[in-house]
């Protein structure tokens, strides 16, 4: 195979992968701002029924 058709393959590969890992890596922070509102959200839900509690 050409040396110049390799370099654009690996290229193409590359730019592939390259795609792939940021779209992975914008999932996995789409995941974790999930996580930081659901856990605020429990939070205030048990400090809210903690406040009920003392009334």
């Amino acid at each position: 195979m050409n040396r110049r058709i390799r370099k654009k393959k690996d290229k193409k590969i590359t730019e592939a992968i390259n795609g792939l890992v940021s779209i992975a890596e914008r999932r996995e922070q789409q995941r974790q701002a999930a996580i930081r509102q659901f856990v605020k959200r429990c939070e205030a839900l048990y400090e809210q029924q903690r406040t009920e509690r003392r009334n």
